[in-house]
């Protein structure tokens, strides 16, 4: 695979996942904890300062397994007595972490989303729900304009400020249902929604899924 498309890199932000308990991991064999993620990138808190621009093997321990990606530092800020909060962005991952990393922060989003939902009376969670990866460059830009839903292809990966754009293979029962929830939920539950279309949408984005061999 090649690297991730410039115009992309440069000109847009992935949104994160933040987390209520944040996720062991490793920064080149010294422990961290990962406070955040994305689909290009964390957010980690750890001991040890390590130098921007550096390049290091992240290993995320989660149910079990060991998802391991190649990232490059981008800040390392001392936040309190011996605690660094350090940014990187994945540089290099393979298919079988980058599937691994994408279940995390789907699973992640979906239980967050389902809390919300549970609270709708007659609303199922969306739990059953699996993301669809994409493996055309082909999307649908679902966009609520004076409460009406205006759905169109399109060919541009970027996520609307009201609304979200996910790949066009995602069946129509499960586009229903994204927007009902979009309609219904506050404005972190969007932002959630909008985490999960990027995690339908993301390969065709090119994140790099490079063959990474640690």
């Amino acid at each position: 695979m090649g690297p991730r498309r410039e115009f992309y890199e440069v000109k847009r932000e992935f949104e994160r996942v933040h987390l209520e308990h944040p996720i062991p991991a490793r920064l080149s064999g010294q422990p961290v904890s990962v406070l955040d993620l994305a689909v290009g990138g964390a957010r980690l808190v750890g001991s040890v300062r390590v130098t921007p621009a550096s390049t290091h093997e992240l290993a995320i321990e989660w149910e079990g397994q060991t998802i391991r990606v190649k990232c490059s530092v981008t800040r390392c800020v001392l936040r309190a007595l011996d605690a660094f909060e350090i940014g990187v962005r994945i540089i290099e991952t393979d298919p079988d972490a980058d599937r691994m990393m994408h279940h995390l922060m789907a699973t992640y989003v979906l239980r967050a989303i389902d809390e919300q939902r549970a609270n709708w009376e007659g609303k199922p969670p969306m739990g059953p729900y699996v993301y669809v990866e994409g493996k055309s460059e082909r999307y649908k830009r679902c966009e609520l304009v004076n409460g009406e839903w205006q759905v169109q292809p399109t060919r541009r990966p970027e996520q609307p400020a009201n609304g979200f754009t996910v790949s066009v293979e995602v069946p129509p029962h499960l586009l229903n249902m994204l927007r009902e929830t979009y309609e219904m939920t506050d404005e972190e539950g969007r932002r959630l929604l909008r985490i999960l279309a990027e995690l339908s949408i993301n390969k065709a984005e090119g994140v790099p899924t490079r063959r990474y061999v640690p």
